[in-house]
């Protein structure tokens, strides 16, 4: 009788830890689709980019949807360490894309530093995450 109850409280136990460990996708995992979203975005800011002469309200719309993207990615983050440095480069991204407006609704007046510095600030929160998923 004591084998039988000793296997059962294993396998209880196994199931517990199998069941704790299934709760939500590994770090590697998380990192591989917030990676997906972020080149995603990416794309879409090269792409956009070129049409920001010929129709820079379109182009603006769309850079915003692609920041949703990048938030609604974030917000899928469960890992702390993960979800803090999504959160700097959503904060980067967004930065980015406020600039790049500014730029559209006035191009005479552009402020191609406050562009460059935060086009900085994407590639280097960008590889700040990139960091810590390969930690």
């Amino acid at each position: 009788m004591p084998k039988k109850l000793i296997a059962l409280a294993t396998a209880g136990l196994a199931l517990t830890l199998l069941a704790g460990c299934s709760t939500g996708p590994s770090k590697a995992d998380q990192c591989t689709q917030f990676e997906k979203t972020v080149k995603t975005a990416a794309e879409g800011v090269q792409s956009e980019a070129s049409k920001l002469q010929s129709d820079p309200d379109a182009a603006v719309t769309k850079l915003k949807e692609l920041d949703e993207k990048i938030s609604d990615g974030v917000d899928e983050l469960s890992d702390d360490h993960l979800k803090d440095k999504g959160e700097a480069f959503e904060s980067a991204y967004g930065d980015l894309v406020d600039d790049i407006e500014d730029i559209a609704d006035d191009p005479q007046s552009a402020d191609v530093s406050a562009l460059t510095d935060s086009s900085t600030k994407v590639q280097d929160t960008g590889n700040a995450f990139q960091k810590e998923c390969n930690s």
